[in-house]
């Protein structure tokens, strides 16, 4: 994953409509999506439908994922990585033994040494707005190989402070991809998915 990646959060969306809006981010130069299992079926159908679609256009996760047996039917809809809401060890190993890429949610030193000592190098911050960024910059000292993925309340205001800690991916939701999303709502979606990558492109430059 590259640093400034931006992971568009799809939750509540019904299938019918999420081709169009798989399209619109990546009209607008996004190709990283999480697609939430918090409503299980409807996740599930929204990957198979984005993976049928584009097949090699996508990094196509699932999050929410709390057990075996959501990993199996992920992978099987055409996920290629997992993303949990929280540490869980032994699921963390689970997902590891299958040779998939992890992004767990971590919310302590004690979490993120746990995701460090699997050969996880990436973790999901989460929620990040509860964190704050005093945590990132002290967390970042003891775990300096340990890259940080920004989840929960990333927005337009706070982004560049978030990237600034230490965060090298955010993953958004309503704030890009509203919750329950229609083809209503593929302009907004463009013009939100346009705005933080300015956001993050112009900071570089400047």
């Amino acid at each position: 994953m590259k640093k400034d990646t931006i992971i568009a959060i799809i939750r509540g969306v019904d299938p019918s409509h999420v081709v169009e809006i798989t399209q619109a981010l990546l009209d607008s130069g996004i190709s990283w999506l999480e697609v939430s299992l918090s409503e299980e079926e409807k996740g599930l159908e929204c990957i198979r439908r984005i993976s049928q679609a584009f097949p090699n256009q996508v990094h196509l996760g699932v999050g929410t994922v709390c057990t075996p047996s959501q990993v199996d039917a992920s992978l099987k809809a055409g996920a290629n990585y997992i993303i949990t809401p929280g540490w869980d060890r032994e699921l963390a190993k689970y997902v590891r033994s299958k040779n998939v890429t992890m992004f767990p949610g971590v919310f302590s030193p004690g979490e993120i040494m746990q995701a460090a000592s699997l050969g996880i190098d990436t973790v999901k911050l989460f929620p990040v707005v509860n964190l704050g960024t005093s945590f990132i910059k002290n967390v970042s000292g003891p775990f300096p190989r340990m890259n940080w993925m920004a989840v929960g309340g990333v927005n337009k205001r706070n982004i560049l402070e978030l990237r600034s800690a230490g965060c090298s991916s955010f993953a958004i939701g309503s704030e890009l991809v509203p919750r329950g999303a229609t083809t209503d709502h593929l302009e907004a979606i463009k013009q939100a998915a346009i705005s933080f990558q300015q956001l993050l492109l112009e900071e570089c430059i400047n």
